[in-house]
């Protein structure tokens, strides 16, 4: 799939002149995909056109793209229109463009939510007598809906060109399956904490989106009293957050692929006040294949790293000059007048997780 688009204006997909290869014609019509794109930018700011173009990422199948810059006038070396392409010759493009970049790619593998490929690449110029005016060769590993820019070229001052600059990027993506494109999902998530004693502690988030989207998700931090270990220690809680991204697609077998993103913070502030004296965290992500409705519980890893804060609440600086800190030895403890959270004793014989449903959303 290729696209174009000038300003707000959005034209896609175009039809390659050229027949597919055999190679194309073998690739699925969905999954996660590698993609392509230039963009040039006003003198005064701000996007001028976009053009891009992408394939279904199939490990050991290459690819070559096309990317052009300067279509209005190649001699005066501009970056003024440009375009995506799959077919045709360097010197072909060269004639028509003042710079040409070629792309070959070869998918590696695609798992957990992220896609590995080679990457070789070469710009040409109009002015450079057919050799690459710069190349590069990598092998990159992209989350979907990440990118990463390869070059950047200027093009020439004092001409009528009203654009700057042009930028070539890659991104991994995902090619949604027709039948389920439009689909609705819903996610239902537990926070839930247990105690050494007593009952467990759970906040409920509910949200719908697209399959196939990322959903935001939080919830309102927990937050646990820390006792008493000095006169005149101010009233302290450990607050833990809990955050992240849930993306489910449904599956042509009715299951659902499901990728969580979490991310958990551990900080000290005063009651009421919210985190105030630093916070320490981790996060990591799970790649499921579930069921509508079933049940998944997800433990969060117990969190890490120390929170401090002045004692009385007040703002105090450590000591210049501090003696290193040895081997916590107690999960709450005063330190030069800071009071000190150690997380993985303060939550030692403590339970954390995320309990995970999503379903179809019938409509």
């Amino acid at each position: 799939m290729r696209g174009f688009i000038r300003a707000t204006a959005f034209l896609v997909p175009l039809a390659c002149g050229a027949a597919p290869t055999a190679s194309a014609q073998d690739r699925p019509d969905a999954g996660p995909t590698i993609e392509a794109r230039v963009q040039t930018f006003k003198r005064t700011g701000g996007v001028s056109i976009t053009a891009w173009g992408n394939t279904v990422s199939v490990p050991g199948t290459p690819a070559t793209f096309f990317l052009t810059a300067g279509s209005a006038n190649p001699p005066e070396m501009t970056v003024c229109g440009g375009g995506f392409g799959e077919s045709g010759t360097v010197a072909d493009k060269l004639s028509r463009n003042s710079f040409v970049w070629e792309l070959k790619l070869l998918p590696v593998k695609n798992e957990n939510g992220s896609s590995t490929f080679n990457l070789e690449w070469a710009r040409y110029q109009a002015d450079g007598g057919g050799r690459p005016a710069a190349e590069g060769k990598s092998t990159l590993t992209l989350r979907e809906g990440e990118r990463q820019t390869i070059d950047l070229v200027r093009g020439a001052e004092g001409s009528r060109c009203t654009d700057e600059s042009a930028i070539v990027d890659v991104a991994a993506g995902y090619k949604e399956a027709q039948p389920v494109a439009q689909a609705m999902l819903q996610y239902d998530i537990w926070l839930k904490h247990q105690p050494a004693a007593g009952d467990a502690v759970l906040r409920k988030f509910t949200a719908m989106g697209a399959q196939g989207s990322d959903i935001k998700f939080g919830f309102v931090p927990l937050a646990f009293t820390v006792p008493q270990v000095a006169p005149g220690q101010g009233a302290y809680d450990v607050l833990t957050t809990v955050q992240g991204v849930v993306k489910g697609r449904l599956q042509s077998n009715g299951r659902i692929a499901l990728v969580v993103d979490t991310t958990r913070r551990d900080g000290l502030g005063l009651r009421g006040a919210g985190a105030t004296g630093g916070s320490s965290g981790n996060s990591g992500r799970k790649t499921l294949d579930v069921g509508p409705d079933e049940t998944i519980e997800i433990e969060l890893p117990l969190p890490g790293g120390h929170s401090s804060a002045s004692a009385t609440g007040g703002a105090m600086a450590t000591p210049r000059g501090a003696a290193p800190r040895t081997a916590p030895k107690e999960a709450v403890s005063m330190v030069d007048g800071r009071l000190v959270v150690e997380n993985a004793l303060f939550f030692q014989g403590q339970r954390t997780s995320l309990i995970v449903q999503v379903k179809p959303v019938r409509q």
